[in-house]
């Protein structure tokens, strides 16, 4: 009996319709891109979470009150997190002061390990300079915290930075060392 079992089940198997193999689903999604409100503050933390930031409902539900930060979003699920808030950038001493606004500050991309790769980042980062140029500040801004080597922060990022770091030099950042890490920032106004 075990055998004629087995027999049957290659038949069913065999008039059963092929499933067919989709080579990668993410070809043929697309990556929108949106602007955050008080509505996405929970799914934002999960996805910071996820990405090892340490935040909390309160600091990120602050910082999107700002109304500049953007989420990336695949099929209406949000993938990306790019939190940016108004600052004021004193170029003599490249340091953030108080003071009126003439930055955008940009936290690091948040990106979910499955969409890495996908130019999410990019995304995120190009519609936060758009923010700041629609907003009249003269400077986008953010921090690389790692530890550079002493020597040209440009050729240490081309050999060895991070996917963020070759970001923004791709994307004519200029860099200067401070006590809080390494200020990146771009004139876009």
């Amino acid at each position: 009996m075990v055998e004629s079992f087995k027999q049957s089940e290659k038949k069913e198997e065999a008039d059963a319709p092929k499933k067919k193999f989709v080579h990668s689903m993410l070809d043929e999604e697309e990556v929108e891109v949106k602007r955050l409100d008080a509505d996405d503050i929970e799914d934002c933390v999960k996805v910071m979470r996820k990405c090892a930031f340490d935040v909390t409902e309160v600091e990120v539900g602050n910082i999107i009150a700002y109304g500049k930060s953007f989420g990336a979003t695949v099929n209406r699920m949000l993938v990306g997190v790019g939190l940016a808030w108004p600052a004021r950038l004193d170029m003599e001493s490249k340091k953030i002061t108080s003071g009126e606004a003439n930055a955008l500050y940009m936290e690091d991309p948040a990106v979910l390990l499955a969409y890495e790769g996908r130019g999410v980042r990019r995304i995120l980062l190009t519609e936060r300079e758009k923010e700041a140029v629609s907003s009249k500040l003269r400077y986008s801004i953010g921090y690389l915290y790692e530890d550079i080597p002493k020597g040209d922060i440009a050729s240490y990022i081309t050999e060895a930075g991070s996917a963020l770091e070759k970001l923004y030099l791709s994307e004519s950042y200029e860099f200067f060392r401070t006590e809080k890490g390494i200020l990146a920032f771009k004139k876009v106004g």
